[in-house]
């Protein structure tokens, strides 16, 4: 195969959906054979295809982030620094037919990734046979961040528990899963400061969810961790205003939402004085003003439009692909759905290569909304469908590193994945 043009895959967007991706087609593509016949190029043969494969992830950030665990990673920047996995360190994305492109995406088309790099800002086009889109839904910092190295972000984790331990009270503002385990690890880390959790609306945890769920996670802040909450009140003026409260970036990791000596006017008229808010109220989609497609209807209320084989679902678009929080596919967004659907796309790809587009591709499951609030290192809450799960039942996973420990076993951060055989599938008959 040596001096034929690649198969190039490019994947947009790195961490939980992004760097499945990847891993799915590192483990069918490129991971080492026990039975050498069934390699790469004997394979693709099979369909005609004796190419090489390229993959490129872009990315950023020069790593992974754990982001599920930022909140208690600002209250414990111990904890916080093993948030960040450098790709360097990822042994099997040093493979020769892979590459870490570090830049943003500018703009997508149906053949190309426009990108600019982090280091120098240079404009780089990428073309695709095949992409995957992984970038996401965006949060304001803290629980985003703007770094792009590990060492920034560390710093920027200092930054912020100093200004978390220098305060005396705090006010988080937002009551959906965020905002509650950030005003859970504040109080249980630092339980002599007084803790409010300002959320809009009668009960906390929008989404579809019962009401008795969301009274167990009131009564979890406000009887065993101390929260105080403040319900059915939305903040109407804040003073200083934080950044994010201003019209800026379309990237929400860059911009900052919290602020310091605030008082905030409540919606009954009342007012709360913080030493410190942080507002977490939500994602950003990031993507709709990149995305030049074809057809521009992609999109729907919660994302880019999904068939269940993850490619997009749109006429002559089959090479394209989306994952994780930045598709239409799941009501709820978690790692662990983002991780799945980039393994499909990865694997669905790979079939492509192997056994030629006209190939039948692999379905992704679909699973029960769910939610697991992990409020602090000793209460937490969990919901499949319409079960609401007790704690003993719960506890089996609510590890005291928020999942860490999980996710960098499933995407192999620290060892080599195993190759993974595909077998054509075999169409059922009617």
């Amino acid at each position: 195969m040596v001096g034929l043009v690649p198969i190039r895959i490019v994947v947009a967007g790195g961490n939980y959906a992004g760097l499945s991706a990847v891993k799915a087609l590192y483990s069918t593509l490129l991971a080492p054979s026990a039975d050498t016949s069934t390699d790469i190029a004997s394979l693709a043969s099979l369909a005609g295809l004796e190419r090489p494969v390229e993959i490129t992830l872009v990315d950023r950030r020069d790593g992974f982030v754990h982001f599920i665990g930022m909140t208690r990673g600002l209250t414990e920047p111990e904890y916080g620094a093993k948030l960040w996995t450098p790709y360097a360190e990822v042994a099997w994305l040093q493979h020769p037919s892979i590459k870490i492109h570090q830049a943003s995406v500018t703009k997508i088309t149906n053949t190309h990734v426009h990108t600019q790099t982090t280091a120098d800002k240079t404009k780089v086009i990428l073309p695709f046979d095949f992409l995957v889109i992984c970038l996401g839904e965006g949060r304001f910092a803290p629980i985003g961040t703007a770094a792009t190295s590990k060492s920034q972000f560390v710093e920027q984790i200092n930054k912020t528990f100093g200004e978390i331990q220098a305060a005396r009270s705090v006010a988080v503002v937002g009551g959906g899963a965020v905002g509650i385990e950030m005003a859970a690890d504040v109080k249980c880390d630092f339980p002599e400061k007084q803790v409010t959790l300002v959320h809009s609306r009668p009960l906390l945890l929008p989404g579809p969810f019962k009401d008795e769920f969301r009274g167990i996670v009131s009564d979890i802040l406000r009887k065993d961790i101390g929260v105080k909450l403040s319900l059915a009140n939305r903040v109407i003026a804040q003073s200083p205003r934080s950044p994010d409260m201003n019209e800026g970036s379309d990237d929400p990791e860059l911009v900052s939402s919290t602020a310091t000596g605030a008082k905030l006017t409540l919606s009954n008229g009342s007012h709360l004085s913080a030493d410190y808010v942080i507002r977490c109220l939500g994602t950003r989609r990031k993507l709709a003003g990149l995305v030049d497609l074809a057809d521009k209807s992609i999109f729907d209320k919660t994302g880019i439009r999904v068939k269940d084989t993850m490619q997009v679902d749109a006429s002559g678009l089959d090479n394209i692909y989306a994952c994780g929080d930045i598709c239409s596919r799941d009501t709820v967004k978690l790692a662990g759905v983002a991780m799945y659907g980039g393994y499909i796309a990865g694997r669905n790809i790979a079939r492509c290569i192997l056994y030629g587009s006209e190939t039948q591709l692999e379905m992704g499951q679909k699973y029960s909304s769910k939610i697991m609030l992990l409020m602090g290192k000793d209460h937490f809450a969990m919901q499949i469908a319409d079960e609401i799960w007790d704690t003993e039942r719960t506890r089996q996973f609510a590890t005291p590193d928020m999942g860490l420990d999980s996710c960098v076993r499933a995407l192999a951060l620290n060892c080599y994945p195993e190759y993974e055989p595909l077998e054509p599938i075999i169409p059922t008959e009617i």
